[in-house]
């Protein structure tokens, strides 16, 4: 599965966020979510994209903007069949948790639990099949103590290699932003989970948002 694939998928989870209620409203931006330098050079992930993604839509003849922050970090592994393949990628997407005149959040991911969010994912995908639920832990992200959801899958790299993966989902609100957290790397690298969950710990959020309207 490739990190395009997942960033895909968070930006249409809130590709009707706003519908029917935003009269006044112009802008909604999520603040930049990210990991910090220690997480990254403690289990080998990089920065590998970071931008904005923008919705925009027009209600009762208006436009309504909504900016959602992506931030992903990839590494490569030692594994033969793999080559130089950045297999392991760890996402990390806010989203504004919009509110107006006191109701919401009006956002499909405050709706969503961790499953709901990987079925979703394999709905959208032909790159992703077979989605089944491995067990749930508790890490603290943000803070937070979170349910972190592990996830079995047969997904399809950028390369074509058909490979067996482990998908770790874990979400929580800052501020007015949902954070979610997407980690996937293939089953056969061990010990791959103490790595995800240092990524997790790692998170950043600014934990503000900006609106006008």
């Amino acid at each position: 599965m490739t990190g395009r694939a997942v960033a895909a998928l968070l930006a249409l989870l809130t590709i009707t966020a706003g519908c029917s209620f935003l009269a006044g409203a112009t802008t909604f931006t999520a603040s930049e979510g990210n990991v910090t330098q220690s997480a990254q050079s403690d289990t080998g992930y990089s920065l590998e994209n970071q931008e904005t993604r923008t919705i925009t839509r027009s209600f009762a003849g208006q436009e309504v903007e909504v900016n959602n922050q992506l931030t992903e970090y990839a590494r490569s592994t030692s594994l033969p069949v793999f080559g130089d393949q950045q297999v392991a990628r760890f996402t990390v997407f806010t989203t504004p948790a919009v509110e107006v005149a006191e109701q919401g959040p009006f956002n499909p991911v405050a709706d969503l639990n961790n499953t709901q969010l990987a079925l979703r994912l394999q709905s959208q995908y032909d790159t992703v099949d077979n989605v089944r639920p491995e067990g749930n832990r508790t890490e603290t992200m943000l803070g937070d103590e979170v349910t972190v959801s592990k996830f079995r899958a047969d997904a399809r790299t950028t390369e074509g290699t058909d490979t067996e993966v482990f998908m770790h989902i874990a979400q929580t609100q800052s501020g007015d932003d949902f954070v979610i957290a997407i980690a996937v790397h293939p089953t056969q690298l061990d010990g791959e989970q103490e790595n995800v969950n240092t990524m997790l710990n790692g998170i950043r959020h600014a934990g503000t948002n900006a609106s006008s309207g």
